[in-house]
C-alpha cells in the first residue's frame, strides 16, 4: 500500500506498459524485494524514498556505442522527484522527455491544464509509449531533440519541465542551465505562477554541494 502522498498521483506503470522493444528502446518489468528497493534509492550517501517490494517498469535506451542505459523507471525515488511538476502543471505545459509517460497520466487528469506538448528525441520511445497514454486532444508529442527544437512562433508556456537524463551526475547541470537559458524566453511572463525546472537539478545542487561549481546559475523561477 502506498502511503507517501507524493506517490498517489502516479499509476502503477506495470499495469499500463507491457514489456516490449523496438530498435534501440526496450521496456522491461523488474521485480524487486524490499532490500533491492531500498538499495535503488541510495543517492549521494543517503537512502531516499525506498521502493517496497513489487514489480516496476524500466525504459532502456541503447546508446550509439551499443550500451543499454536505464533512462527512466517508476521506482519510488523517481516518482518523488517528479511530483512537483505534476503539482504545478497548469495552463500550457512543455515537457522534454516522454519516458514511460508516467507524469502524463496525472497531468492530463487536471482540468487546469490547457495543453501539453512533449518533445521526445527517440522515435522508438514515441512508438512504444504513445499507445499506452490516454487519448486526449490536449496532448501533442513531437519527435525531436529538445536542444535543437524551437517552439512555434508566438508560443508561451506556463510550465516547462526537462527530464531527459539517465542519471543525476553534477556534469548534467551545465546542460540544464543551457536549456533554461534557451527556453526561459518562452515562459508566460503574464503568469505569476509560471515555472520551469529540470529533473533532479535542485536535488543535485543540494545533495552534492561540494561538487557543484559556484557559478552554477539559479535558473528556476518560483523556487
Amino acid at each position: 500500500m502506498i502511503r507517501d502522498a507524493r506517490m498517489q498521483p502516479f499509476p502503477e506503470m506495470s499495469g499500463i506498459v507491457s514489456e516490449c522493444a523496438k530498435g534501440r528502446a526496450s521496456i522491461q518489468h523488474v521485480t524487486v524485494d524490499a532490500e533491492a528497493g531500498r538499495t535503488a534509492s541510495y543517492v549521494y550517501g543517503e537512502f531516499r524514498a525506498p521502493s517496497p517490494a513489487g514489480t516496476y517498469v524500466t525504459l532502456r535506451i541503447t546508446d550509439d556505442i551499443g550500451k543499454p542505459r536505464v533512462m527512466m523507471s517508476d521506482l519510488h525515488y523517481e516518482r518523488v522527484t517528479c511530483f512537483e511538476v505534476v503539482e504545478r502543471a497548469h495552463g500550457d505545459v512543455l515537457i522534454a522527455g516522454l519516458g514511460l509517460g508516467m507524469i502524463l497520466h496525472p497531468i492530463l487528469g487536471k482540468q487546469e491544464v490547457r495543453s501539453v506538448t512533449v518533445i521526445e528525441k527517440y522515435s522508438e520511445v514515441v512508438e512504444l509509449i504513445s499507445p499506452t497514454l490516454p487519448y486526449d486532444p490536449r496532448l501533442t508529442i513531437v519527435n525531436d531533440d529538445i536542444f535543437t527544437w524551437r517552439p512555434p512562433s508566438g508560443s508561451r508556456y506556463d510550465v516547462i519541465w526537462f527530464d531527459i537524463w539517465p542519471d543525476f551526475e553534477v556534469t548534467r547541470l551545465s546542460e540544464m542551465a543551457r536549456l533554461h537559458r534557451k527556453f526561459g524566453r518562452y515562459l508566460n511572463r503574464d503568469n505569476a505562477n509560471r515555472w520551469m525546472e529540470s529533473w533532479h537539478r535542485k536535488e543535485t545542487k543540494r545533495l552534492a554541494p561540494k561538487q557543484v561549481p559556484d557559478s552554477s546559475p539559479a535558473v528556476t523561477l518560483n523556487e
